[in-house]
Parts: structure tokens; sequence; C-alpha cells
């Protein structure tokens, strides 16, 4: 009866990096105008932590670091947000927190995320990617949700409507928004990048033949 998507946790990779982005772009950081140069290798604290391309990818737009998923580029863009900008995001996205979707046993994340008074620039770094803290699937569903639907976070449902033994509706779920992640403005910027990803990045494959759409490749 377990729903891994529910009852389970896992470090989210790259999926994350249109967050970082996102909140980037939403406290003005970030212009959209950037550009990044990757070696294949950055140097944290004392670690080096490499790209997933570990020959590096040479000079990226902005677009092009999420298009390539280029793990220098989003450590370079965790360090100019800051830890402080960085966990303001993580709990506006819900991470830590229940989602109370309706769906049995799902999992407490309080202790698996990041906590901003003890946490390094080396969490930063690979937190800026997605590693170092641990969320369920359906949090990340319904804070991705919320990037792309113009910022508005809804509580998940499974249930739309309950009827009882004669067919008779005794209770309609209606949709419920809990609050505004980011603007309208931020969210068009993130579609717009997701759609690159997909048509010019690592999610090619992933395109189906007569369908523009959008995404975010991660290995985990």
């Amino acid at each position: 009866w377990k729903n891994y998507c529910i009852n389970s946790t896992y470090e989210p990779g790259s999926t994350m990096k249109p967050f970082i982005m996102a909140a980037g772009l939403e406290e003005g950081i970030l212009t959209g105008n950037e550009s990044y140069t990757c070696n294949g290798v950055l140097t944290v604290g004392d670690h080096e932590i490499h790209c997933n391309n570990r020959l590096g990818h040479g000079d990226l737009t902005f677009s092009g670091a999420l298009e390539q998923s280029c793990n220098v580029a989003f450590m370079r863009i965790g360090a100019t947000l800051g830890r402080s900008v960085f966990m303001k995001y993580n709990r506006v996205y819900n991470f830590g927190l229940k989602t109370n979707v309706d769906l049995t046993g799902e999992a407490l994340t309080n202790t698996l995320v990041f906590n901003e008074d003890t946490m390094t620039p080396t969490d930063l770094a690979v937190g800026s990617f997605g590693q170092g803290f641990n969320t369920t699937m359906i949090q990340m569903l319904s804070g991705f949700c919320s990037l792309v639907n113009g910022g508005y976070y809804y509580q998940p449902h499974i249930v739309t409507k309950i009827l009882n033994a004669d067919g008779a509706t005794v209770e309609t779920i209606e949709p419920r928004v809990l609050k505004q992640t980011i603007s309208a403005e931020t969210s068009e910027e993130i579609r717009q990048l997701c759609i690159d990803v997909i048509a010019e990045g690592t999610g090619k494959t992933a395109r189906p033949a007569g369908y523009m759409i959008g995404g975010k490749t991660g290995t985990a």
C-alpha cells in the first residue's frame, strides 16, 4: 500500500534548478542576462565539486546554464543568492513541510532539509543543484506546478468528489490556492526557460513529435 511518491524521500537533483533561477529572478538578484564559464569543476570550501560534464560546458548564457544543466553555473548562482535567500525560497516552495495531500503516510521531511544557521558554503553549492537535502515527489510536483502556472501553490488532491452508496455527492473537493510563490512575470520566464531545455538542451529526446513542451531533466 506504500506510494513511493508520497511515503519516500529522495535528493531532487537537477529538477531543483528552475526553483533556484526563479528565486533569483523574483528577488531581482538575477536579470536573465548573466553568463557563466564552466571548466568542469569548482572548488567550494575544501571540496572540488564536479559538473555533470567533467570536461566543462565552456561559456554559457543564462538560458544555456539550464539547458545544459550546468552544475558549475548553478553553484555560482547559489553563491549569488546566498543562503538566506536560498532558504527563504525553500520555505516558500514548502520544502520540508507536508503538502497534506489526501493520501496516507506522507513523509515528514523537516529534518531532511538544510538549516540556515548551520549551512556551509559547500551545502549551498550542492543544494543549488538539488543535492544534500531530501524532498518527496509530491513536494516537488506541487512546487514545480507553482513555477509554471503563474506562481500559484495549490494544495494537491487525488480525490475530486466523494459519493455515498446511492451515488449522491457527499463532498466536492474544490481547488484551493494556498499562496503565491512567485510572480506571474517570473513564472512566464521559467516557462520559457523550461521550453528551451526541451527544444535545445538536455531534454531534447523527451519532446513528442508535433508538440511544444517544457520541462527539466534530472539524474535523480
